[in-house]
Formats: C-alpha cells, structure tokens, sequence
C-alpha cells in the first residue's frame, strides 16, 4: 500500500465536496422530468459549448490518449482523433434534421423513422451496452489516477469516486449535469494548456521535446507508428469514431435540450474548434509525458499508469494540482453525462415502452432509481475492469458505429426507407460488428467494416423486400 498523500487527497476531497453543492444546487432547480432529461430544453449556446466539450472528453483523453501516445506515439492522431474530429465537423451539416425533430432520445428519432414504437427498448439496449461500457472507462481512469497520486487503495477510491458520480446526477439531472460542466470544461481545457506550457519550458521547447521523442522510438513521429496500425485499420478506425459522434444518446440528448436550432448549430461549431486545440495541446503533453518519464528512469509497464505516475513522481507538487485537476474535470464531466444518458435510456425509451401511461413522476423516478443501479454495477465491474481504457474505448465506437450510422442517417434523409429494412440493419450490423471484433477481425477486415458493411446489406434487401408495404406511425412525445 502507497504512503497516502495528505495534500492531494485534500485537494481531491474538497473538489467532491464542490461539485456536491453543484449537485444539491440542481436538485432544487429540477421540477420536473423535462427538466431532468433536457434542461427543460432551454440550453443556451455557451452552457450548451461547456457542456458538450466536458462531455467529450474523458479518462480516455486525458488518462488513455496520453498513455496512448507513451506507447505508440503520435499515431494516435490519425487513428483515433481525426475520426473524433471529422465526426463533430460532419455532425453540424446534419444537426438540424435532428434538432428539428424535437424529439429527447436518439430511440424516440429511430422510432419516428420506422414506425415502430419497438425500435426504442432495441435502440435502449444497444446504448445501455455503450454507456455501461462508457461508465467503466470513467471510473478506471478516475481511480487509477487518484490511487496512485493519493495512495489510497484503487478497491477502495474506486467506491467513493463512483457514489459521488452517482449522488450528483440523481440529484438534478442535466441541470447539475450542464452546470458542472460548464465548470469542469473550463477548468479541464486551461489546465491541461497550462501544464504543457510548463512541461514546454521544462523540456527545452517543443522542438526538443519532439526530437527525443524520436530518438527514443522513430516510428513514434510516423502517421502510423511503428506498426500500430495500417492503412485499412486507419480507415476502419475513422468509420468507428465518426459514427459514434452521429450515434451517441449523449449527443443527441444534449442537441434536443438546445432552446433553438441555431444554439445546436452554433455550440457544435464552437466545441469543435475549442477540441481541436485541446487535442493538439494533449497529444503534446503525451510527448513531453514519454520524454520527461524515461529521462527520469520512470518508465511504467501500464500505459494508463503514465500520466499518473509523471504527476506524483516527475513534476513539482503544485503542478501535480493543477494537472489533476484538469483530468480529474474531464473524468467527472463525462461520467456523470453518461450516467444521466443511463437514466434517461432507462425511463424514457424502454420503462416508457413496456408501462401502461407512466406519469412524469413515476418516469423520474425511474430515471433516478436506473441512475443508480446501473451506476453501482459499473462501479464493481471497474473495481476489475476488462481491459484497458483504449480497449474499451474502441469496443464502444465499433458498437455505436455498426448498429446506427448507417440505417439512422440515411433514413433520416431518405424517409421511404421501410421501418423494418432500418430495424434488421440496427440488428445485422450490432449482430456482424461485435462478434467480429470478439473474433479478433479474422483476415485483417476491420470488426467496423464488416458491421457498417452487413448494415448497407441488409438495408439493401429489407428496402428490396418491403418497399411499398403501408408502414405504421408512432407518435413519440417531445
């Protein structure tokens, strides 16, 4: 057991206690389950802009980008963050179609463009999966990191790190959400900059950095590292992390709890340049973080343990504040988006589908009770996690990308596509998608391309088959 630090374990307690209050101070403003799910759908373009952006980025970014980069160098630009970044670009040109809908959850759209009220709790069970997943990343990351710069046991912060995700955002929903991360956002993306700025002046400038960076590996400078991946992987990669900016119930929830269309528009343009900076300053600070580790003689056999361990045994103590607290907002900011996403999917799209009439309160408290139980069961499964955050990371992306983008967007577009060639596409490509990738992606074929691929088929053929048959209506309440 390591030697508990008195004064980062102050500093993280006092930052719990922070955004408790937020937390208490949402519980009063929630008044109903509109306001729970959507804000009561009145997000202005800078709450909106904060919010999206802590949302983005997580324990991955922060914990798993910069382990990432400790491992394989930059390559992880083109394999993952170009995908991420492109997504959000592409999501502004299609935002309106959704927004215009003014539906709450991405199965309320699905089951408007098929007509079948089924499509929710099918469309619920995939984004429990992802958001499940999702939670567990947050919560590993989370504890890895307050473990090793506390000292406390990693069985033990992990409990206390996941009942204060959970208090807060049963507590007051999206308004404690929003708010939240209109102060971690701010926080996370200052932070991480300044602590570059510092390990910059450190290191000898950026040059330098850059240089010993090679020297230790060269095919850490190389667009596709030394192997890591190949072009047909990169490709595949780019599909994934596109989709799941189109397919995440996190996303759309946040576009619907927009006031107006030109808010959604406007907070995706703006998030989308503040992440592009963050992201380039974090793949640096991943450079400076391998240089300094292995100049010091500190090298870590966990990638996630490189950050962390650069905090705690490499930079001065007041640095280590500032960039704990940078990671330790993004980790908080895009749990508890995830957890109220669990919530929502929980009430709205399958309880609301097999209840008879449920009345508001009764869906609240639905939300606040699945809040919690699917909470705590991500919580026990992170005390083991089964793999590691990229791992988990990719799993989600090829999920999210083989079961939607394709049957969700091109019926968005093209409205005459049978409900039940869209319904048969979700399945096939979940179906293809993850076994594939439980396969290991036999014969080199990228587990994203098979599910994207039995999508297009399948929607082929159900378009083929059903064409013309009178479909059912649904009326999805906003």
């Amino acid at each position: 057991m390591a030697e508990v630090n008195p004064f980062y374990l102050g500093v993280f307690v006092l930052y719990l206690l922070i955004i408790l209050a937020i937390g208490a101070w949402g519980y009063v403003r929630t008044e109903d389950v509109d306001d729970f799910w959507v804000y009561g759908k009145k997000l202005g373009p800078w709450l909106a802009t904060w919010s999206y952006v802590a949302n983005f980025v997580s324990a991955v970014s922060v914990i798993g980008f910069v382990g990432a980069v400790y491992g394989g160098g930059y390559s992880i630009l083109t394999g993952i963050i170009l995908g991420l970044m492109l997504g959000v670009s592409g999501l502004y040109f299609v935002v309106h179609k959704v927004r215009e809908l003014n539906h709450i959850t991405f199965p309320d759209i699905i089951a408007e463009l098929t007509g079948y009220e089924a499509a929710r709790p099918i469309a619920g069970t995939v984004l429990f999966a992802n958001a499940w997943v999702y939670l567990i990343m947050q919560l590993v990351g989370a504890g890895l990191l307050v473990t090793v710069v506390t000292g406390v046991p990693y069985e033990y912060m992990i409990w206390v790190i996941g009942g204060v995700f959970i208090l807060y955002t049963v507590l007051g929903g999206l308004v404690s959400v929003a708010w939240t991360d209109l102060i971690q956002g701010t926080l996370m993306v200052a932070m991480v900059l300044l602590a570059l700025v510092v390990m910059t002046f450190d290191l000898g400038g950026i040059a330098t950095i850059n240089q010993e960076f090679a020297a230790i590996e060269p095919s850490h400078v190389r667009p596709l590292g030394g192997g890591t991946y190949t072009v047909i992987g990169v490709l595949g990669s780019l599909v994934a992390f596109f989709g799941t900016i189109f397919t995440s119930q996190a996303t759309v929830v946040r576009i619907n709890a927009t006031k107006d269309i030109r808010t959604a528009k406007l907070h995706l343009a703006a998030a989308g340049v503040i992440l592009s900076v963050f992201y380039v300053a974090l793949i640096l600070l991943g450079g400076a973080t391998t240089v300094a580790l292995e100049s010091a003689g500190l090298g870590v056999d966990n990638v996630d343990r490189a950050f962390p361990v650069l905090i705690t045994e490499y930079v001065p103590t007041e640095v280590g504040v500032v960039i704990i607290l940078a990671i330790l907002s993004g980790i908080l900011s895009t749990t508890d988006t995830r957890l109220h996403a669990v919530g929502v999917t929980a009430a709205r799209d399958v309880y609301d589908y097999f209840a008879d009439d449920p009345s508001d309160r009764q869906l609240l408290k639905v939300s606040r009770a699945s809040t919690i139980f699917f909470g705590l069961a991500a919580t026990a499964i992170a005390v083991d996690p089964p793999g590691t955050i990229i791992e988990l990371y990719e799993w989600r992306a090829i999920l999210l990308t083989s079961a939607f983008l394709v049957p969700v967007y091109v019926a968005l577009y093209a409205r005459g596509i049978p409900g039940k060639a869209v319904l048969l596409s979700i399945v096939s490509g979940t179906a293809l998608g993850v076994g594939w990738d439980f396969l290991g992606g036999p014969v080199g074929i990228p587990a994203t391309f098979m599910g994207v691929g039995a999508a297009i088929v399948t929607l082929g053929i159900g378009y083929a088959l059903w064409k013309g048959e009178a479909e059912p209506t649904v009326a999805v309440g906003g």
